[in-house]
């Protein structure tokens, strides 16, 4: 299914590994141009493996939607944002600090207003595309609880998006959501026998999502091939959470 993604630039944040360096490559397997951002300097090497553009810097910073910003304009201009970049740090809530909660707040949720405010105007003169990670956490809340910044900051993405979608939509600008369930990412392979026998079970298809197909979602909904949808927090998570 031709996407008519050719030439067309996407910016992704947290583009060094799991799911956004799989998001990525998905662009660049379909002839996109990607600006590959995040705060771990391996985003370099993994965009010289893609031959594209990286941007190393903290998406907390103050000014780092305005650098972005300019990235993007000088490689032609924005079509598509993926704000993938997101931190957790579990904690019961009753010992849970101030500091971690407004870190998960920031990096997950209040970075990727940033980022759509300051791309915006790149976007809507495209008739471009965003799409935000969410979480089958911003429906429901962890598989085992002691995350609640995590689920509020995930809430919080799917309150964005839909409200960025209804502006967007006179605006020459979509905006959607993925919400995945498990993903085989870095992190999560980390996770004992027991801990993967657990969670596997509370799967229909008794698997973790591969990070690709977390990808080949964004890059539909990114497409124009979902021209028509807008605001929606779409679920890909192996029957997990079903809505």
């Amino acid at each position: 299914m031709e996407l008519n993604l050719k030439g067309r630039l996407a910016v992704v944040t947290g583009a060094s590994q799991g799911i956004g360096a799989a998001i990525a490559k998905a662009f660049v397997d379909e002839g996109a141009r990607v600006l590959l951002v995040d705060v771990n300097p391996q985003v370099e090497e993994r965009a010289k493996e893609l031959g594209q553009s990286a941007l190393i810097c903290d998406l907390t910073a103050t000014d780092v939607s305005e650098k972005i910003k300019a990235a993007a304009a000088d490689l032609g201009g924005a079509y598509a944002l993926v704000n993938n970049a997101g931190i957790s740090r579990p904690s019961p809530l009753p010992e849970m600090s101030d500091a971690d909660w407004d870190d998960v707040m920031n990096v997950n949720s209040s970075v990727a207003f940033r980022l759509i405010r300051a791309l915006w105007p790149q976007l809507s003169e495209k008739s471009g595309s965003i799409v935000n990670l969410a979480s089958f956490a911003a429906k429901r809340s962890t598989l085992f609880g002691n995350n609640a910044s995590y689920v509020a900051s995930k809430h919080a993405i799917a309150g964005l998006t839909r409200a960025a979608a209804f502006e967007g939509a006179t605006q020459n600008v979509r905006v959607n959501a993925v919400a995945p369930g498990v993903v085989a990412t870095e992190m999560v392979k980390l996770h004992n026998e027991e801990t993967r026998a657990k969670i596997k079970a509370l799967i229909p298809q008794q698997r973790y999502a591969d990070p690709s197909e977390i990808a080949d979602l964004v890059l539909f909904l990114s497409s124009e091939r979902a021209a028509h949808i807008c605001g929606e927090v779409v679920n890909v998570n192996g029957g997990l959470y079903m809505d």
